[in-house]
C-alpha cells in the first residue's frame, strides 16, 4: 500500500552560528511539505541509547536535515510542536542511487 501524499506544512530550522559552547544562536527558517504523524515506536540509536520520539516526519529528498536541525508544525487542532531532531532514515530506491523521502523522528531523548 503507498503512502498518503505529502500534504502537511512545515518549517525547518538550520542552525547558524554557534556560541563558544557549541550552541546554535541563530536558526534560518526554510518552509517545507511533509507528511507528519504521531508515533509511539521506541527507537535505539547506534550507541545503544533508546528514546520515545512523539512524531514520525516523512520529508521530501530535496528537503536539508540534519541533527540539530528544528521541525515546527502545527497539527489539526491548532497546537504547535516544535521539536529537534533525534534520529533519520532513508528509504532509497532498490539500487541505493535515488533518495524517496526521509523520516525523521521528533522528540525528546
Amino acid at each position: 500500500m503507498p503512502k498518503p501524499p505529502m500534504n502537511d506544512d512545515i518549517l525547518v530550522f538550520e542552525p547558524g552560528e554557534k556560541n563558544k559552547y557549541g550552541q546554535p544562536t541563530s536558526y534560518t527558517e526554510k518552509p517545507s511539505k511533509a507528511r507528519v504523524s504521531y508515533t509511539t515506536k521506541t527507537v535505539e540509536t547506534s550507541d545503544g541509547t533508546r528514546f520515545e520520539p512523539m512524531l514520525e516526519v516523512d520529508l521530501p529528498p530535496s528537503t536539508k536535515i540534519g541533527y540539530g536541525f528544528l521541525i515546527q508544525w502545527t497539527d489539526r487542532f491548532g497546537s504547535v510542536v516544535k521539536d529537534a531532531v533525534t534520529s533519520m532514515n532513508e528509504q532509497l530506491s532498490y539500487s541505493g542511487k535515488q533518495v524517496y523521502y526521509r523520516t525523521v523522528y521528533i522528540g525528546k531523548k
